[in-house]
Formats: C-alpha cells, sequence, structure tokens
C-alpha cells in the first residue's frame, strides 16, 4: 500500500469513486483544487498496485489533512475508500499519515466531524483513537422558505468592540460553549473558539448579541459563503440563555437573510445554514421560523 501526495493527474479517477458517496452525492468535485493548492494542508491519495491504461498508478482512497489556525490542531476530512478496495485498513492507512503530518507541524489535537447515521466512519475514528466531544445539528432554509417569511421584532444586534470582554465573560460560564467543545465552524471545519476569533468577527461585523447590558446570547455569522456556495449565509456558532433570547437571534438572523435575498423566491437552494450544539430549546425555535433540521453530526477528536 502506497500513501503518497495527491497530483493534478489524479482527480480525474478520484472523482470516479467520489460522486455517489452520499444519498445527496458528495462535495471532492468541489473541493479537490482547493485542498490541491492549500499550503497548510495535504492531499493524499493511496494507490492501487495495478497499472492504468496511461500506465500510471491510480488512485482507490483518498483523504485531506489542514492544520488550523494557531497550529494546535489538524483536522481530517474526505475520507474515501472505493467501494471495492474497503475493508483494507486503507482509511486507517491515511489516517496516520495525516496524523504524522500533523504532529510534524506542531499540532497536538486532530479533530474530525461524522454525521451521526454514519456508522462506518464513526467506528472507524474511534478504532484510531478517538472520542466524540460534541453534538450539532444542522438547519438549512431555501429561498423560498426565507422568502416566505416575514421580518420579526428583535432586540438583537451587531456587537461592537465595547462588548468584547462582557462576551467573552458570558462564554466562560456558559454550558452551551463547553458542550460545543469550544468550536465554531467555518467551511465545515470546527475550529478553537477564543478571544482573537471573537474580537476577528466584531471587527467583520458577524457577531450577533442579545440581552442588556450583559449578554445572554451570542450568534457568529459567516457571510461570504463557502466553497461554491457563496449565496449562502451560515450562522457558525449560536448560544443563548433562554428560549426568549434563542428567538430574538434566530429573528435577526432571518431578518437579515429576507433583507438581502435577490434570487426568485421559488429557488431550491440552501440560503440559510446553522450549525449548532443541540440545546434544549434549539428544535423548537427553529420549527416556529420554518427552519428544517437536515442532519446532525459528531464532533470527534484526539490527543497527538
Amino acid at each position: 500500500m502506497i500513501v503518497r501526495t495527491a497530483k493534478k493527474s489524479d482527480k480525474e479517477e478520484v472523482l470516479k469513486f467520489c460522486s455517489n458517496t452520499f444519498e445527496w452525492g458528495d462535495y471532492i468535485d468541489q473541493v479537490w483544487d482547493i485542498w490541491s493548492a492549500d499550503q497548510h494542508g495535504k492531499l493524499y491519495v493511496v494507490d492501487h498496485n495495478e497499472r492504468s491504461k496511461n500506465n500510471n498508478n491510480f488512485p482507490v482512497a483518498i483523504s485531506h489533512g489542514i492544520i488550523c489556525p494557531g497550529k494546535r490542531q489538524i483536522w481530517l476530512e474526505g475520507i474515501r475508500v472505493h467501494p471495492d478496495h474497503r475493508r483494507k485498513r486503507i482509511a486507517t492507512a491515511l489516517i496516520a499519515k495525516m496524523l504524522q503530518f500533523g504532529m510534524r507541524q506542531g499540532a497536538i489535537e486532530a479533530s474530525a466531524v461524522v454525521a451521526t447515521d454514519n456508522i462506518g466512519s464513526r467506528l472507524m475514528l474511534e478504532n484510531n483513537g478517538f472520542s466524540v466531544i460534541s453534538r450539532w445539528v444542522y438547519y438549512a432554509s431555501t429561498h423560498k422558505t426565507v422568502g416566505s417569511s416575514r421580518i420579526r421584532h428583535t432586540n438583537a444586534r451587531v456587537a461592537s468592540l465595547e462588548d468584547l470582554n462582557d462576551i467573552c465573560n458570558y462564554l466562560t460560564d456558559s454550558p452551551i460553549y463547553k458542550l460545543s467543545g469550544k468550536r465554531y465552524v467555518k467551511a465545515w471545519r470546527w475550529y478553537f473558539l477564543n478571544r482573537n476569533t471573537l474580537r476577528h468577527f466584531i471587527k467583520k461585523q458577524n457577531l450577533i448579541v442579545t440581552g442588556y447590558p450583559s449578554p445572554n446570547g451570542i450568534a457568529l455569522l459567516n457571510r461570504r459563503g463557502y466553497w461554491h456556495r457563496r449565496d449562502a449565509l451560515q450562522i457558525v456558532y449560536l448560544d443563548s440563555l433562554s428560549k426568549s433570547s434563542l428567538q430574538n437571534l434566530v429573528a435577526f438572523l432571518t431578518n437579515l437573510r429576507i433583507s438581502s435575498i435577490k434570487p426568485p423566491p421559488n429557488s431550491h437552494s440552501y440560503v440559510l445554514q446553522l450549525l449548532a450544539y443541540q440545546s434544549e430549546h434549539l428544535s423548537v425555535v427553529m420549527k416556529n421560523f420554518n427552519i428544517k433540521e437536515s442532519e446532525q453530526f459528531l464532533l470527534y477528536a484526539r490527543r497527538l
């Protein structure tokens, strides 16, 4: 078994077995070029021991590992093995290769996320020393759903740097912050959420706060989308003390999306996406706003 860095010429062969991985397809075709060009990560393939028509080894598995901001963590993603070559410990070999890369770069932790119903991938991570540290839920709403919604009253507002200390104090005492693994999401990677991150979100006007004089809820936004999905507004961290504070935050977010909708209201693409720890009131509030749960994910981590 040969695990090596991917080449440009591997793309065509890889996409042959990475197009229908899930019921909805796969995303590897959207990220291959991004991953190949990323200087902070490694895109690996595993070669088959037979030769292809052009007399080159051809890949039967891939994975991507990337060093996260702060260099404390390596994120593992995109582990795919050709159906004809499963149960040969190929995925384990890829994980080992990515962990070695992470340790060489100084990472002290490895993390990955898996859908709760993906039992095979969950067992693979657990057999390689990973443990669940948090459960997240993904909600999504289409142009049609959001476009038919109404503007709602809310006390939430965009935070300023004057709020930073109060927000940090709020998170220190927040059970949701701890249960979220102290992470937020960026382009389907879970990164550590700290004071510097909060400052960055505030400067970009992407941190929403509710409660006065002290915060009783916050939300972090990604207004730029991800990969090819530049029309999506993502809520990448959501934390509230009560049902009412959660309603204030979600109202602000849906109002923001309604006011910026441009495509026709019958479009079925997801334009409002929310990834958050599955807190006590979340499902009830989302239902009130007609935002449907799409999937749940488990966040895994292990020390290096």
